[in-house]
């Protein structure tokens, strides 16, 4: 079944070769030091092991699971490249560079590993996945996809004007269903979704609408992600059906594409910039207000320089060491800061030394942390009373050890290793082959097909971005324990609701037409 080769598969696997290739020059070229040499190591170990996985197999039966995948690969490939690209070296900033490489390889390692074993399932549904399927998780059309598109713009409008705090049920279950407005643009491609849609300029259309009103939100990751979920199902689309970009695309719109992408990217640096710039007026104004600010920050051309030649200075001025403070500074481009940034795991690797593996305070936050996952009434009824108000920090913020509130990130082997010492590691691998198992389930085998659910392509971005630094090893407890139930049961109940009401809606205008023809008869 996959022994056909994938066209797209080996252009990107030459792609990211020639990266690579070029990357190591630059690196040994300008930086020759035996701590950068480790680092190429790395990025040259997680080539290899990535390239074993760059299979049809894995993406058409387990696209998820491997965007997932992709992500920690990307953490340990793109740093080389992004730091030459800005001529600095990979180990720009770093105090334990052979510590961070050594534990990212071996991570790596476990991680593929534990990706390995959780698709070798053969195409044979599991329990999960048969009921999921029962409860019509795997259903869809495009007319509920578009009503939960709406639903979604409207809770995205609504919670503009809220802040969901501890204790908040409805904010929460609210900011939890912000994905509902991304249900359109997996009609970009229906076939994914085994559906017949021909109206792509108007979802085209939408996923502007979308864009625009997420830079109200004064949020970087709102403005990336509807394109970001546009680019990755067409990624998935090509692989499926196995088509050359240029067979699918001319050799003009090719270039017209690299150019609007050229241009966006140029768009989406600046409106960053625009909205860092604004964001302390942001609790003071209107989200109406905070986006014509943000627009006009855009347009006016000598700001915008000022702005620029600030960031520069700035960045110029305020290299620090860790025991001078945090500092997250690393590469420029603040999307590739989200995926290369190795400097968070070298600082917080730096702190779990001064903390001590497997350190006591770091073990009850993470239990306590665990248990502000459940809902208050649930606690207090099994007689837990915990304030989850005086909980509001980050994992960062604990290995930190101070400046609370700060919400600073955590790499998973920094977060790990000062909570389970070298236990984190066989841990890790479990965790991650359960959160594969997890992910995996979104998919359902049919005897002719492989069936996504819908919820999955809404979400794809987001998987992504689970092994972004952010929480450390948390973030995986917390899928498993809440966001995983969280968010079937959540969609389950709109998709009924949504499907119930266009019914009892098709039903009386069935009913109305039927009065009319009879009333004409008459």
């Amino acid at each position: 079944m996959f022994n056909q080769p994938i066209h797209i598969l080996r252009q990107f696997k030459k792609g990211l070769g020639i990266l690579l290739l070029i990357g190591l020059i630059g690196e040994l070229l300008f930086f020759p030091t035996l701590a950068n040499l480790y680092g190429c190591i790395m990025a040259v170990v997680s080539f290899l092991i990535f390239s074993y996985f760059l299979r049809e197999k894995y993406i058409r039966l387990f696209p998820f699971a491997f965007c997932m995948y992709l992500s920690m690969f990307m953490y340990r490939f793109l740093p080389l490249i992004a730091t030459i690209a800005e001529g600095k070296p990979i180990t720009y900033g770093f105090e334990r560079p052979f510590e961070t490489f050594l534990y990212e390889i071996i991570l790596f390692s476990i991680s593929s590993l534990a990706f390995y074993f959780a698709c070798q399932t053969p195409e044979k549904n599991n329990l999960i996945q048969k009921n999921l399927n029962k409860l019509k998780f795997f259903e869809t059309t495009p007319t509920i996809l578009w009503v939960m598109g709406i639903l979604g713009i409207l809770i995205r409008i609504y919670n503009f004007n809220s802040n969901a705090e501890y204790g908040d049920v409805g904010g929460k279950f609210l900011v939890g269903l912000n994905y509902l407005m991304y249900a359109p643009l997996c009609l970009i491609f229906p076939s994914l979704l085994n559906l017949k849609y021909k109206n792509q300029k108007i979802v085209w259309f939408y996923l502007s609408v979308i864009f625009v009103l997420n830079i109200a939100s004064n949020s970087r990751q709102g403005i990336i992600t509807p394109i970001a979920i546009a680019a990755l199902l067409f990624f998935l689309f090509l692989i499926l059906n196995n088509i050359k970009v240029t067979q699918y695309l001319s050799k003009i719109k090719i270039l017209a594409l690299c150019i609007a992408v050229f241009t966006i990217l140029n768009l989406l640096s600046n409106i960053s910039l625009a909205m860092l710039h604004n964001r302390n007026i942001r609790s003071k104004v209107t989200k109406l207000e905070l986006f014509q600010k943000t627009i006009e920050t855009v347009r006016d051309d000598n700001l915008m320089k000022r702005l620029k030649a600030r960031k520069d200075k700035q960045e110029g001025n305020q290299f620090i060491n860790y025991h001078q403070g945090w500092t997250e500074m690393y590469v420029d481009n603040f999307m590739l800061a989200r995926y290369a940034n190795m400097r968070i795991t070298d600082e917080t690797l730096y702190y779990a030394e001064k903390k001590g593996y497997g350190n006591k305070q770091m073990q009850i936050g993470f239990t306590e942390s665990l248990l502000t996952l459940l809902p208050t009434p649930f606690l207090h009824f099994f007689n837990f009373h915990i304030d989850k108000t005086k909980k509001e920090f980050s994992r960062g913020d604990l290995l930190y050890g101070s400046g609370y509130g700060h919400y600073r990130v955590t790499s998973h082997v920094g977060d790990g290793l000062a909570t389970f010492g070298f236990w984190y590691f066989p841990l890790q691998l479990l965790i991650f082959f359960v959160v594969f198992k997890l992910l995996n389930s979104y998919v359902y085998f049919h005897s002719s097909a492989v069936i996504y659910a819908p919820f999955s392509l809404m979400n794809i971005f987001n998987f992504l971005g689970m092994f972004r630094n952010a929480q450390g090893v948390f973030s995986d407890f917390s899928f498993i324990l809440r966001g995983y139930l969280q968010g079937i049961v959540t969609y389950l109940i709109i998709f009924h609701i949504i499907k119930l009401a266009l019914g009892i809606v098709n039903k009386k205008f069935i009913i109305n037409i039927n009065s009319y023809n009879h009333t004409a008869k008459l």
